[in-house]
């Protein structure tokens, strides 16, 4: 009679968990995901709000103890705080887009702007600011809405038309003019 073989299956590699070194590395990978991630969520807490029209004095408030100049260049994307007596200057963050300067002239008519170029950009706004609260007197236009600057110790106020803003001018001309009235 032939003789007959049997195969007998067994498993040679069984395994009930992972090995130390898989474990390392997992850990290794969590912790280094978890480091990026708080990491940038400290810098996003730490970068300072752009400033915007409505908030624009404020920056002069944070950064100087000096009467200051803002000027903003490359379509208001890049704006810098210079201290008047100091001579230092800081870039800050803002959120200032495409921005028309006026003025009055003596019709009390209002004047768009031109503030000439600083290393051949050209300035989009020019803007100073003084320690005991005055500012420059200014009218700004952006995303169709008009901002009043008033050069004594008040608050930016905005309106929906340049009419509204001239009058609101015009009309703390008046008072300045009296300064009875004003005091």
């Amino acid at each position: 009679m032939p003789k007959i073989t049997t195969f007998s299956y067994t498993k040679t590699c069984s395994r009930a968990g992972f090995s130390l070194i898989e474990l390392l590395i997992v850990i290794a990978i969590i912790s280094l995901f978890a480091f990026l991630s708080f990491s940038m969520i400290k810098n996003l807490e730490m970068a300072p709000e752009p400033y915007t029209i409505k908030n624009l004095k404020d920056a002069f408030i944070d950064n100087n103890s000096d009467d200051a100049e803002l000027i903003c260049i490359d379509k208001c994307t890049q704006c810098f705080v210079s201290s008047i007596g100091s001579g230092k200057s800081q870039e800050i963050a803002s959120n200032l887009k495409e921005i028309q300067a006026y003025i009055l002239d003596n019709g009390d008519n209002p004047q768009r702007i031109e503030f000439g170029r600083l290393d051949d950009d050209p300035i989009c706004l020019r803007f100073r600011y003084y320690v005991n609260g005055s500012s420059t007197q200014i009218i700004l236009e952006s995303e169709e809405k008009f901002f009043y600057f008033p050069s004594y110790f008040g608050e930016v106020e905005v309106f929906e038309s340049i009419d509204e803003a001239v009058d609101r001018w015009v009309s703390d001309m008046k008072i300045l003019r009296n300064r009875g009235d004003y005091y």
